[in-house]
Formats: structure tokens, sequence, C-alpha cells
């Protein structure tokens, strides 16, 4: 009988922790939100079952097994993870609702299922179930404030994403700042803030917020490109959704970016209320102008430079697991 050699049986290991750890995020993200009405906790509960991949949580896990006290501070980091998720999920409640949206993932919205007035008090309720959750935990003041930081910054992308509707001046910059706001800032606190609670270098803690920007970054314009993926008659419901309401990504930002007589239409369609003709023509641009290469470009760039940064971690499981887990994200699109 061959024996499975002691790295594999180590990652086996590995893996299995730490999938037992995102299960007690997901159980305490359910006892720390239950509010003991019988209403609120049944629409929390639909809100978790059509929840996302919990990305956030897992990079913070990860980040922080290369901490020196990850195994005395275990139980507080689940806690911290579970803070991170909660903040998460509230935004895209609020999310929904200024977009007007009433499905998610496939299914009904918080706001689709239980009305607009519900999803706001419902988001409000698990940001103030977040800060008591951080409250508990006793943070160093300089976490305390990042975490704050953060949540402001998610606020302020929004703003920002709201002032730049129906703009067919918008550049790639204005762009990218205002998803650094809204996206990367939450990866980057979640992929550092779990190395530092865990007593992690310094200089490693800087590398890992470094790491979650870019995959913050790369993730956001891989979503932008999956709207456009697939046959022309096929374009993404959600794209058709934020382009009538003035919401433009990366590869119609690029391809408005062109000034020639394809950019140029392409204003003047998204001047006019679009019909399904009007999407077509948008999405048959898009594609000619290089609106989807040169986002899916500047995606492997940022992904390219989180694999960089992650040669300059020392050898560890959190490296590991980051060498595993970063390039499936981008084999979406490529």
């Amino acid at each position: 009988m061959i024996k499975p050699s002691g790295d594999n049986m180590n990652t086996k290991i590995t893996e299995t922790s730490f999938l037992l750890q995102l299960e007690k995020v997901k159980e305490n993200m359910k006892s720390q939100t239950a509010s003991g009405d019988a209403f609120l906790d049944g629409s929390l509960d639909y809100l978790m079952a059509t929840g996302g991949k919990m990305l956030r949580p897992t990079f913070l896990l990860i980040g922080s097994r290369i901490g020196k006290s990850y195994v005395e501070r275990e139980a507080d980091i689940i806690k911290l993870a579970t803070a991170i998720e909660t903040i998460h999920l509230a935004t895209l409640i609020h999310d929904d609702i200024i977009d007007e949206a009433t499905m998610r993932r496939g299914k009904a919205s918080i706001q689709g299922k239980y009305g607009q007035s519900y999803a706001v008090y419902m988001g409000d309720y698990l940001l103030s179930q977040c800060f008591l959750m951080l409250t508990n935990l006793n943070l160093e003041k300089s976490l305390a404030i990042n975490l704050a930081k953060v949540v402001t910054r998610i606020c302020l992308g929004d703003m920002k994403q709201n002032q730049l509707r129906y703009d067919v001046k918008i550049t790639p910059y204005k762009y990218i700042k205002m998803v650094s706001g809204k996206t990367a800032a939450l990866f980057s606190v979640a992929m550092s803030s779990g190395a530092y609670y865990a007593g992690a270098d310094e200089k490693d803690v800087k590398i890992l917020s470094r790491i979650g920007y870019e995959i913050g970054m790369a993730f956001q314009l891989v979503d932008d490109l999956l709207d456009f993926e697939g046959d022309i008659t096929t374009v993404g419901k959600e794209v058709q959704v934020d382009v009538r309401r003035g919401y433009y990504s990366m590869p119609i930002i690029f391809a408005l970016q062109k000034n020639n007589l394809y950019s140029e239409r392409l204003k003047t369609i998204l001047d006019k209320d679009m019909d399904d003709d009007s999407i077509m023509e948008m999405y048959e641009i898009v594609q000619l102008t290089g609106g989807i290469e040169q986002t899916r470009s500047l995606a492997n760039r940022y992904n390219i430079r989180a694999m960089d940064l992650l040669k300059k971690l020392p050898h560890s499981e959190t490296r590991t697991m980051l060498e595993k887990m970063i390039p499936p994200l981008m084999s979406r699109i490529n």
C-alpha cells in the first residue's frame, strides 16, 4: 500500500481545520445576529442561506495563520471574521436598495422579498451587530480605527458611484478609485486584520494588506468581465440593469475612452432610454473597441501583482493557501 506523503497529510489537515473554522463563522453569524424575533431571525436565515462565497472571512482566516499567536487567539479570530462578513452582508443589502435590485444571485434580494423599508432596517441592524461584535473583542485601537475607516471608505465609494451615474466622461482612474473604496478596501482589511490580531510581523501584515487590495481590484474587474461573457444574445442581465440605471463598468469605460466613431456612437446610445436593441449594439461596440480585452489585461495585472507580493511572505500556511486560492479566482475569465 502506498502511504500518503507527509506534505499531503499536512495539506489535508490544514484544509479540514480551515473548513471547520468557516463553519464556525457561519454558526457565529447566526448566533451573534439572532434577535429573538421570529420574523427578523427568519429573514436573517434567508439572507445567510443565499449568501456568497464568504471570500472575506476566508482571506481573514488564511491571513491569520501567519501570526505567532494564531492558535491561542483562534476563537477571537473567528469572531473577527464573523464581524467582517457581517459588514459585507449589510453593504450588500444597502447596495440592492440603492440599485433597486429585487434579485441577487438568481434569488429574491432582501428588498425583493421583504420590501425596501424592511431592507433598510435590516442592513442597519446588521451594522449595529457588527459593531457590537467588534466592541466585545476589545480590539487594539489601531485595528479598530482601521475597521472604522473601511466602513467610511465603503460609504464614500458608494457615494462616488452615485455621483458618476450617467457620466460618459468617466475615466478608468475614477472608476478604479471608486472600486478601491467599494470593494478592495474590505478585501485589504480582511486579509491583514487576522494576521495583525494573530501577532504577525508588521512587515507581513502590510504585505497582506496590499495583496488583499490587489485581489479585491482584480475580483471586481473579473465580475465586470463576466457580465459580458458569452453570446451577444445572452449578455448578463445585471449589466443591462446597471447600464440602464447609469452605472458603467470598466469594459464600457474603456470603450468610451477610444475617441472615435464607435465611442461617439456609444455615448449617443447611453444618452437615451435603452431598449434591447440598444443593449445589443452597446455590447458589440464594447467588443469591437477592445474594452473587454483591456479590462481582462488590467485584471491580470492586479492578479500578477498579488502573486508577486506573495513571494515576499515567508513560507507558511498562509502563503501556501493563497498560492492555491488566488489563481482560480482569475481562471473564470482566462
